[in-house]
């Protein structure tokens, strides 16, 4: 497709990167906006905002050479990520521990703060993952649908001139439906955590389906299932988030909100 998306001096801007700044911004002015509603100081949101940026990079960027250690021969590569290289669920497990511990140092109201963050996350998710169209990572299996893609620009992360599923906007679909479920919902929650924790469960359930469309197979597998199939990294990792979803999210701040007032 256009994995560059212009260049400025010689210096290339590619697609993918400028997809997921302007996720980051998005999740930045929902957090500070809503933040500002709840009471919490702009200074503190945007100290969260910018640590659990760093975390989620890192996070990414470590689950992706996990799976494909290849790609990490000198230090150069561990850091080089203007082509992609980043793993959506990576910066989920980085997150939740910095964030929550931040917040729990800033006094945030921590699961209310969570819910904030769950209006805007999936819909940033969706853009970064027009960013993956237009540079071709997260290519599909091939397809003979009408509606199958071909790459054919040589800059492009996926395999050229094979017709394939469309994997990219299968799950910004997904993600941008996700997004409009939970804002939609977050006015009639009925106790903080609960939109995180719709969010959390709803993405955990469809990604394993997504999953199936997927070609890029050297990105390895987690585990065999009971099933005796064997569940990439993402499948892996999204039976774990539900459980964590279902453990921290329901049980967790439900449980929070029926204790006693001191």
């Amino acid at each position: 497709m256009h994995p560059i998306l212009f260049e400025i001096g010689g210096f290339q801007i590619h697609s993918y990167g400028a997809a997921g700044a302007t996720g980051f911004l998005l999740v930045a002015a929902v957090a500070l906006y809503r933040g500002r509603e709840l009471g919490v100081q702009p200074e503190r949101t945007a100290d969260l905002i910018f640590w659990s940026s760093i975390a989620a990079l890192v996070g990414s960027r470590i689950v992706y050479l996990i799976q494909n250690p290849t790609h990490a021969v000198t230090l150069y590569d561990w850091v080089n990520i203007r082509n992609g290289g980043l793993v959506f669920y990576g910066a989920v497990l980085a997150i939740i521990p910095v964030g929550s511990a931040l917040m729990r140092r800033f006094e945030m109201p921590f699961f209310a703060m969570w819910d904030i963050f769950a209006t805007a996350i999936p819909i940033a998710h969706g853009v970064s993952r027009l960013g993956c169209f237009a540079a071709g990572c997260c290519w599909g299996l091939p397809s003979d649908e009408p509606w199958a893609v071909t790459f054919n620009n040589p800059d492009s992360v996926a395999p050229l001139g094979s017709p394939m599923h469309p994997t990219q906007l299968y799950e910004a679909g997904y993600l941008f439906g996700i997004g409009l479920v939970v804002n939609l919902f977050y006015r009639r929650k009925q106790f903080d955590g609960q939109v995180m924790f719709l969010y959390l469960i709803l993405y955990a359930l469809g990604r394993p389906v997504l999953e199936t469309f997927r070609g890029d197979a050297t990105r390895g597998y987690f585990m065999e299932s009971l099933l005796g199939q064997s569940l990439s990294y993402s499948q892996g990792i999204s039976v774990l988030v539900a459980a964590f979803a279902i453990g921290v999210f329901w049980f967790g701040a439900k449980g929070a909100r029926d204790l006693p007032d001191s």
